[in-house]
C-alpha cells in the first residue's frame, strides 16, 4: 500500500512538473497583494512597478486591472497623478513609425486609434516588454502573444488611474491635474511605412514569418 502512494504522489508530481515545462502556470491563489509604495513622490521606476505587478495577472485583462485598481488606492492622489504622468510619458515614447508599423502587420491593421490602444497593450506587458519592443519592434513577434484571438489593444489599461483619482477626491476625471495640459506630438517620430507587403516582409521579417499570411 505504501508502495503504491508513493508511485502516486510521484506520478503525480512528474505530471506537474511536465505541464509546468510546458507552459502551464501554476494556478494563481484568489488573494491580491497590492503593490506598496512610501508616501514621497512616485518615481519612474514605481510606476513600473506597479505595471509590473499587474502584468503577472498575464492575459487575464480584468484580474489585470483590478490589480492595478487594488494598488492605485494606496496611493495618494499626487501620486495618482504622477502615476498618469508616467503612463503619458511611455505612451508618447511609444509613438513612433517604426512600432507602428509593427502593430500594423501583428494586428493585420492599425487604425490611429488602434496603434493608441496597442501602445497602452504594450505598456501593460510590463517595462522589459516595452524596453525591449522600442529598441527593436521587430522583437514583438517574440513576445507571447497568441496568432489569433487577440487584437492586442488594452483601451482601459489607460483609464484606471484617471478613474481610481476621481474616486479618491470626488472631482471628475477631466479636473485631474494635468489632464488639460498632455499633448502628445503631431507626429509620430521616425521615418513612415508604407503599407506594403513587400516593404513590411523586409522591414519587419520576424512579423511578417508570423502573421504575414493575415494580408
Amino acid at each position: 500500500m505504501r508502495g503504491i502512494l508513493v508511485l502516486g504522489i510521484v506520478a503525480a508530481a512528474l505530471a506537474m512538473l511536465f505541464a509546468y515545462a510546458g507552459g502551464a502556470r501554476p494556478a494563481k491563489s484568489g488573494k491580491r497583494t497590492p503593490v506598496s509604495i512610501g508616501a514621497g513622490p512616485l518615481s519612474r521606476d514605481d510606476f513600473w512597478a506597479l505595471v509590473d505587478h499587474s502584468a503577472t495577472w498575464g492575459a487575464d485583462a480584468d484580474e489585470q486591472l483590478a490589480d492595478l485598481r487594488a494598488s492605485l488606492n494606496r496611493l495618494t492622489p499626487a501620486q495618482i497623478v504622477a502615476f498618469q504622468g508616467y503612463f503619458d510619458e511611455a505612451m508618447i515614447g511609444a509613438y513612433r513609425w517604426d512600432l507602428w508599423g509593427a502593430a500594423y502587420v501583428a494586428k493585420g491593421g492599425a487604425s490611429d486609434d488602434g496603434f493608441e490602444y496597442f501602445r497602452s497593450w504594450l505598456i501593460a506587458q510590463g517595462h522589459d516588454a516595452y524596453a525591449r519592443v522600442l529598441a527593436d519592434p521587430d522583437g514583438l513577434a517574440e513576445l507571447a502573444i497568441p496568432d489569433a484571438d487577440d487584437d492586442l489593444e488594452f483601451e482601459s489599461f489607460a483609464y484606471v488611474a484617471g478613474e481610481v483619482w476621481s474616486a479618491k477626491t470626488g472631482q471628475a476625471v477631466a479636473r485631474m491635474p494635468g489632464a488639460e495640459g498632455r499633448s502628445y506630438p503631431s507626429q509620430p517620430v521616425g521615418e513612415p511605412f508604407r503599407e506594403d507587403s513587400a516593404e513590411l516582409a523586409k522591414r519587419y521579417p520576424r512579423l511578417w514569418k508570423r502573421f504575414g499570411s493575415w494580408f
